[in-house]
């Protein structure tokens, strides 16, 4: 359907509505060089940011999808009955409340600052008001050219009508809103309303333990706090970031970090190790405290144990770095359930701490870290650079292939006789070969990207559609759409001019000859194009996420 501006006379008056899909119109369909381009206009005029459109499984779409599941859940000790969730795009059996690590955030980035990215949503009218949760990421990837004001400093969430000039702000009591608490004083929210990767700052039951800080590092909203159709962060950030890294950083000026690639493959996460201060290489070392956790057992339920038993250089582990205890060592929960993200309140005693100091006095070759469960021996720092991840040829011990991350577009592999293979075809040459070919763990440096992410959560409530300025109906049916505008927020920074519509627009499809278009703004799907776009795209996501457990 079309971004309608008309508004029927309607036979029945719709008192609700349901969020069916997300609407194309001011979409790159398909995703033009790996990217979900969400224009300004449905001619495709300009575009201040893009979704990623590749899922956790390597599947291709638009990056964001409309789930109609229906579930609970808990804020503030009050349960909440959800219609389903905006998310990414798994397409799983059971998305809205998939577990932890299965891709449920979309993946939304911002190329301008203070330049609104607008997505649309399809909806039904109905019967029944409804509450949907909003899970996604947000990443600054901003040009540097504004880094003489710094980078950005908040972000800003709205929901109303149209896209680009003609996007009209909601109003009080119009049938759409973020989902509020009884009292109107603040919006419902599971979780911060944004805040860095727990990974980095407080921990997480999904990220794992934090590298950073054992706080979270949350936003907080300033003075739109009782606004039912904005959410304005109150432009401070948070301190756990801003004391090590100033304002929120672009994914181009991210500090780089040194990673393990504990497994050899480049696919897979890798885990940080250490940054890069601008001076020296910094770490922190993680200390497991003698207070008492409810440590979970390998044989199923609980008991009451001291937290150093996750310890990777106490007696846990062998030698070999295997747990020997009765506890499930892979499941950090029971140490992030004494942190700020499980312990807001402070009740329980902080079961992990951390101290700064130089990666070099740390990574002596003899210190452990605990990856997935086990105890692994980090390899002393001075010797990290020699020692990249690489491909064994175990029929004579050679080394077959060593991986160069900055090779290419997403990093290659470069083989013995100094040709390049692409990450692609060293697994299916690994699998093809029946074990004779191994993976071998190895370092790597590159950016701390999760330092330009910030997790996104929120809630959309749809009620009354009479009032939408977006529906159209037959007599039978209504349609209509809604707009949630994202933008990420820098005062000291002029805001970008939107383009006007040309009265022709100029057309944003390419030929090959063949017929087939490319990237139109709700484009009807070719049939030629999946294949090229999967090729486009394979790259993109086989790329190397940083990971900070």
């Amino acid at each position: 359907m079309r971004l309608c501006v008309r508004l029927w006379v309607l036979r029945q008056q719709p008192f609700a509505a349901t969020v069916d899909s997300v609407n194309t119109d001011n979409l790159a369909v398909p995703p033009v060089e790996g990217k979900t381009l969400i224009y300004t206009d449905t001619a495709g005029t300009a575009s201040f940011g893009w979704l990623d459109p590749v899922n956790d499984s390597g599947e291709i779409g638009l990056g964001i999808s409309v789930y109609n599941e229906a579930f609970n859940g808990t804020i503030d000790e009050q349960v909440y009955q959800f219609a389903g969730c905006i998310m990414a795009q798994p397409d799983l059996e059971v998305n809205c409340q998939a577990p932890g690590d299965s891709g449920k955030r979309f993946k939304l980035k911002t190329t301008e600052t203070n330049g609104p990215i607008d997505l649309v949503f399809n909806v039904s009218a109905d019967d029944a008001s409804k509450l949907y949760r909003v899970i996604g990421k947000f990443s600054n990837l901003t040009d540097t050219t504004n880094l003489v004001e710094g980078g950005l400093k908040a972000f800003r969430i709205e929901t109303g009508f149209g896209v680009g000039n003609d996007f009209t702000p909601s109003s009080a009591e119009d049938g759409l809103s973020f989902g509020m608490a009884a009292d109107g004083a603040s919006k419902l929210s599971i979780g911060p309303i944004g805040k860095y990767p727990g990974g980095l700052f407080g921990g997480s039951r999904v990220e794992g333990l934090p590298f950073f800080s054992t706080s979270i590092a949350a936003f907080t909203e300033g003075t739109t706090a009782s606004d039912e159709d904005t959410m304005e962060t109150d432009g401070v950030i948070p301190v756990e970031y801003s004391e090590l890294f100033g304002d929120w950083n672009a994914l181009a000026n991210v500090p780089t970090g040194w990673f393990i690639d504990h497994d050899g493959n480049p696919a897979n996460d890798s885990i940080l190790l250490a940054w890069n201060d601008g001076t020296d290489w910094q770490t922190n070392e993680k200390t497991f405290e003698a207070v008492d956790i409810e440590a979970i057992l390998l044989a199923g339920g609980t008991e009451t144990a001291p937290a150093t038993i996750y310890d990777p250089n106490g007696t846990s582990f062998d030698a070999e770095g295997e747990n020997t205890t009765i506890y499930d060592l892979s499941n950090v929960r029971p140490v992030v359930d004494t942190l700020d993200e499980g312990d807001p309140d402070n009740i329980a005693p902080a079961a992990l701490s951390l101290s700064k100091l130089l990666a070099s006095e740390l990574y002596d070759g003899t210190f452990r870290v605990l990856i997935d469960g086990e105890a692994v021996t980090i390899a002393d720092f001075e010797t990290w650079a020699d020692n990249p991840p690489t491909v064994e040829d175990t029929t004579d011990g050679s080394t077959l292939a060593t991986w160069l991350p900055d090779a290419g577009d997403e990093g290659l592999y470069e083989l013995a006789d100094g040709s390049t293979m692409t990450l692609e075809d060293m697994n299916e040459m690994i699998n093809a070969s029946e074990g004779e070919l191994v993976r071998v763990a190895g370092y790597v440096q590159g950016p701390v990207e999760d330092l330009a992410n910030v997790n996104l959560n929120t809630t959309i409530s749809v009620t009354d559609t009479a009032s939408w300025p977006t529906c159209t109906s037959d007599g039978t049916e209504t349609s209509c759409t809604f707009t949630m505008r994202v933008t990420g927020l820098n005062e000291l920074v002029d805001d970008p001019a939107i383009p006007a519509t040309p009265a022709t627009p100029a057309s944003r499809s390419s030929s090959s000859g063949g017929g087939c278009t490319v990237g139109g703004p709700g484009s009807p799907f070719d049939p030629v194009l999946p294949g090229m776009v999967l090729l486009a795209l394979a790259g993109l996501w086989a790329r190397k996420r940083r990971a900070d457990a």
